[in-house]
């Protein structure tokens, strides 16, 4: 049987003749019979069974793995503009395209090919004995998503769930372990974002490998994004989206009103908080519902598909964007508009914590009458293209009516339709 074994060295696991043993920075993962295990576990180990883990466009096991119903009502680009991400690129000449970043799509594989993937596959590991492709069809949406957002950036796809989307904390975290060794000694493809459209059940302990290897990564300077899960009601925010600085991100559902997004709602599926821990989680949200994403069924194939899955794929991007004009604007050095907003409360430059912390109480947006402040729904709201860049000094504020608010009271602003005039949904 597979075990993840902590509290001993790797020599110790070899004495007690433990099998296929592979070491990574937060577990051992070894083939154990029972009796060896119990000699670990004398020895002061922690011996557990290794955990299955899954992709986010299904229900927690031991359903079987059937996607959250969807119909073909918005691509990507269109969220992108009705949420005013699109403006974020336009805040510097030249635009913002993610030239030059890297994003570790870590999940079921991706069809490189696919027109809507354009080629931006630059370095890929497999850590199942499956072939590396996408048989479950989903990791490609979720990699096209991203693309979308940013164009010219480098995806590394790491697979590690099987054609049927499911697999072992032990493969991501090796994957993970693997991306961070590449941030330490491989420039080339060194991860600046890794996006897990994927999770387990919360236990609450904060020494899971699979939380444990995600706080190694941001500890690394690596931002991690991960789906929040389909199970609500009756499953809290998964694992690795439980962990404090992973960025967890739930799904929102659009209010149309005459062919127009003028506001948006929680998404039945989308796992709520608290954490097991006591945490108010998620950390953000996007739109996940009834979106026509890229399909693994040919190069030109699309399907639509709904899910916390490819919620979090939106915020990764729109991340890259943002880290990339903080290249443009100097690097280490606080550009001077950076003091036009508060040198003391915008962390400069951005880090995971502050992102979560600081930088979305600021820019983010939530109907109108839900909580000001962060909550287990929604967290602190929707990224909001035009008051990210408002709350940059980059442009001034726009009074608008308030269909939607902002999470922060003193900053009065409304915000109707969300710019959203425009998108209608025959936009794909």
């Amino acid at each position: 049987m597979r075990y993840t074994i902590r509290k001993v060295t790797i020599d110790q696991v070899k004495q007690v003749g433990g099998g296929d043993i592979k070491e990574t920075r937060v577990a051992i993962f070894a083939d154990l019979n029972p009796e060896q295990a119990d000699k670990l576990r004398k020895l002061g180990a922690a011996v557990e069974p290794v955990k299955e883990v899954q992709s986010m466009v299904m229900p927690p096991a031991p359903a079987p793995p059937l996607p959250v119903a969807g119909v073909p009502t918005w691509s990507p680009s269109s969220l992108i503009y009705a949420t005013g991400i699109n403006q974020i690129r336009e805040m510097t000449t030249p635009q913002l395209y993610g030239e030059g970043f890297n994003i570790a799509v870590v999940g079921t594989g991706i069809r490189e090919t696919h027109e809507q993937i354009g080629g931006r596959v630059v370095y890929k590991q497999n850590y199942t004995s499956d072939p590396h492709e996408d048989a479950f069809d989903h990791e490609t949406g979720v990699a096209a998503i991203i693309v979308t957002i940013v164009p010219l950036c480098n995806i590394l796809d790491m697979k590690v769930l099987d054609s049927k989307g499911q697999g072992t904390s032990e493969q991501v975290v090796l994957a993970i372990d693997d991306l961070i060794s590449l941030k330490e000694n491989e420039a080339e493809y060194a991860p600046d974002v890794i996006n897990l459209s994927l999770g387990s059940p919360d236990t609450g302990d904060p020494n899971d490998p699979l939380r444990a290897i995600c706080r190694e990564a941001i500890a690394h300077g690596i931002f991690v994004f991960a789906s929040a899960g389909n199970g609500a009601p009756s499953i809290n925010i998964m694992a690795p989206a439980c962990e404090q600085h992973v960025f967890a991100v739930g799904s929102i559902d659009p209010i149309v009103q005459n062919d127009r997004i003028v506001s948006f709602t929680i998404s039945d599926f989308s796992c709520r908080g608290p954490t097991m821990e006591g945490l108010v989680k998620p950390d953000g949200v996007f739109f996940g519902r009834d979106i026509e994403l890229a399909s693994s069924a040919s190069d030109t194939a699309t399907v639509a598909k709904s899910g916390t899955s490819f919620s979090a794929p939106f915020a990764a991007g729109a991340c890259v964007l943002f880290l990339e004009g903080e290249k443009y604007w100097g690097g280490m050095e606080p550009p001077a508009w950076w003091f036009m907003v508060s040198p003391v409360e915008m962390p400069y430059p951005m880090t995971p914590e502050g992102l979560i912390d600081v930088f979305m109480p600021l820019t983010s947006v939530k109907p109108a009458g839900a909580p000001q402040n962060k909550d287990n729904e929604y967290g602190w709201g929707l990224p909001y293209g035009p008051l990210i860049l408002e709350r940059l000094g980059l442009r001034p504020a726009v009074a608008m009516a308030g269909v939607m608010e902002t999470v922060v009271p003193i900053l009065g602003i409304g915000l109707m339709g969300m710019l959203m005039g425009s998108m209608a949904k025959t936009l794909r």
